[in-house]
């Protein structure tokens, strides 16, 4: 964070893969993110294919700027990425606990929604069979194995 910028707001310079420095306005809670998608944007580049790295540290960029650890005059630079954030590539193992201690588990693609990784569990024969011996929420009398 630079110079205060009114509003409780600071200013920070990131330096972009071309070689130009631009200032990007940000508060405590600005995502960095944010930062990174504002430089794509002004200097044309896909976010997704870039990362922010301060001092050979690659940033965690769901962090908002205030828990970002960085110091006052940090100067980040844009990185390409070491890894896509976007595709159908991008998989995550996914587990749903039950009332009853139970777990349920499959992969999905990272795009799809909280929603559709619900709907694919309701579809599932574990989950099922639960619905069927009478498994209400908040009750806790369906007892499910992997052999059922």
């Amino acid at each position: 964070m630079a110079a205060p910028a009114g509003g409780g707001g600071s200013t920070v310079s990131v330096l972009a893969p071309n070689g130009r420095r631009h200032t990007v306005k940000v508060t405590p809670s600005t995502m960095l993110l944010q930062v990174l998608e504002d430089m794509c944007r002004r200097q044309d580049f896909n976010p997704c294919e870039y990362d922010l790295q301060f001092q050979r540290s690659v940033l965690d960029l769901s962090l908002q700027w205030r828990f970002a650890n960085l110091p006052n005059d940090a100067k980040p630079e844009m990185v390409p990425a070491s890894w896509s954030r976007e595709g159908p590539e991008n998989m995550a193992r996914t587990a749903l606990q039950l009332d009853d201690g139970s777990r349920l588990q499959d992969t999905f693609c990272s795009g799809q929604t909280l929603w559709e990784l619900l709907s694919r569990f309701s579809q599932s024969r574990l989950w099922t069979g639960c619905r069927r011996s009478g498994y209400r929420p908040g009750r806790r009398s369906c007892l499910m194995s992997s052999s059922s």
